[in-house]
Formats: structure tokens, C-alpha cells, sequence
């Protein structure tokens, strides 16, 4: 018997406004991209953390919260390691209805804020327990990225708050984005470093 999406999406969400989302996230990306979606959705939640710069790492638990990516804590840092633990209700929602449910967005999105942040070179791994999942950051002071200046970071909007900052003129004047090409690694720089390698 063929699956029922519409029921996986149903079980993924608690409120109605997140169906579309789920529906693009679970359905219809892995279904495109096919077994290449983890390293494609990784690289493009880098991609995402460029565009989106934050100011500081303790704004990553009101950025998730605020895009439905999850609840996200940080429980350990160490001078090369940041260790966060991704929950809350709508990820054991998402685990329960879609078994392959992938969280590599997040993980490619918090390295390279990590990476752009600390000025460090940053990649990312997840692991799964349970309900819990936890992702591993890995940093290298002894390299300095290319390019990873914050220029101009965003100002987090917290909802129902009275004290909005004013908003800012841009300055803008790029008339085209960067290249997805561009922004991904040579085929001489992929998997470079081997933190995360199973031997």
C-alpha cells in the first residue's frame, strides 16, 4: 500500500500554518534532490547562514524558534567544539511522521554562523538518539576561512515586543546574488578535513 503523505503531514504538524512548510520539507525536497538531499540541504543551509548573518551566536535559539526549525540549545562548548541539542515539539513531530526526516539544513545553517562568527573554520555533524538529536560542530583555529566577514548582520525581530529596533536603510547595491556555484567548495576542497570521518 502506497504511503499516505497527506497523513505524515498531518502527524508532522501541530498547527495548520506549518503544513506548507512540511510539505516543501519532507516531501518535496527529498523527492527532488533523491539521495544527494543531505549533502545538497547541508551546503544549503550554509548558503542560507551567508545571506541571513546573525550578530551573535546566542540570537541561533530565537532565529530557530522563530523559522520552525526547532528548539536548539547549546550544552557544551569547548575551545574547537560547539555541541547543540535540536528538539522541541514539532522535531518529534516531523521524526515520528516521516522516518527519514533530515535536520542537515540546521546543521550546515549553525557551522557556518559558527564559522563566520568565530572567524574559524566550521563543519558540522549530526547524531541521532532518540528523540534527541545533537549537533556537533567542529572548529579549526589554525585556519582562517575565506570571505566569512559579517558586514552588515540582521537584527532579530522578537515578536510582540515594544521596543523594535527602527529599521535601517540599505546601502545595497549588488544588482545580481552570488552564484550557488560560488559559494560551494572545489572539487579539490570537499572533505578536506577529516574530523568527521568513520573509520
Amino acid at each position: 500500500m502506497p504511503e499516505n503523505h497527506y497523513e505524515n503531514l498531518l502527524r508532522a504538524v501541530s498547527t495548520p500554518e506549518t503544513l506548507g512548510y512540511e510539505l516543501l520539507r519532507d516531501i518535496l525536497l527529498p523527492d527532488l534532490l533523491g539521495q544527494e538531499a543531505p549533502g545538497i540541504l547541508y551546503w544549503a543551509g550554509k548558503d542560507l547562514a551567508r545571506r541571513l548573518p546573525l550578530s551573535q551566536l546566542d540570537d541561533l535559539p530565537t532565529f530557530f524558534a522563530q523559522f520552525n526549525f526547532g528548539e536548539l540549545k547549546l550544552s557544551q562548548q569547548t575551545k574547537n567544539r560547539y555541541i547543540y541539542q535540536l528538539g522541541g515539539q514539532q522535531i518529534a513531530r516531523r521524526q515520528k511522521a516521516f522516518s527519514n526526516a533530515d535536520f542537515q539544513l540546521e546543521t550546515g545553517f549553525i557551522a557556518q554562523q559558527v564559522q563566520q562568527l568565530t572567524q574559524t573554520v566550521a563543519e558540522g555533524q549530526l547524531e541521532f538518539d532518540r528523540d534527541k538529536i545533537t549537533i556537533i560542530i567542529q572548529t579549526d583555529h589554525t585556519d582562517v576561512p575565506q570571505a566569512t566577514a559579517i558586514d552588515n548582520p540582521i537584527t532579530l525581530h522578537h515578536f510582540g515586543s515594544t521596543d523594535a529596533p527602527a529599521e535601517k536603510p540599505t546601502t545595497d547595491t549588488r544588482t545580481s546574488a552570488t552564484p550557488v556555484t560560488d559559494l560551494m567548495p572545489k572539487r579539490t576542497q570537499h572533505h578536506k578535513r577529516g574530523w568527521f570521518s568513520r573509520n
